[in-house]
């Protein structure tokens, strides 16, 4: 048996990270800071986020999906003065290959900004 060690490891042209296609791997996931100036904590293939209004986001893919028939699931973690928090997806705009748009909304079905927003996304890479 054979055992392969690595820190990094890159494309076939030196540079470029390895692209990750046709596999079970999350493809983006993005930790968000909801409150205040909105900022992700962390991402990967998250370029950016749209803070579009209370509580709606758009998440800005770094490199696009193949198309828009990915699938994502949201978790949302705030203050317990809100009550438990829901996920209305694609509630302005249906995805795209190079985003998707959210709104996290009160146990009450009022759009809320929240502490914590924190996606994934599985589906196949452009």
């Amino acid at each position: 048996m054979s055992t392969l060690k690595a820190d990094t490891i890159v494309a076939s042209d030196g540079t470029s990270p390895v692209t990750l296609t046709k596999q079970s791997a999350a493809k983006a996931w993005a930790n968000l800071n909801g409150t205040g100036e909105i900022a992700l904590r962390d991402s990967l293939n998250i370029d950016n986020v749209t803070d579009n209004s209370t509580g709606n986001y758009t998440f800005n893919f770094q490199n696009n999906m193949a198309n828009a028939n990915y699938s994502f699931v949201q978790m949302n973690a705030g203050a317990a003065a809100y009550g438990s928090y829901g996920l209305y997806d694609q509630m302005f705009t249906a995805p795209t290959s190079s985003s998707f748009r959210t709104t996290t909304r009160s146990n009450g079905g009022v759009a809320v900004d929240i502490i914590q927003v924190n996606d994934i996304v599985h589906g196949d890479l452009a």
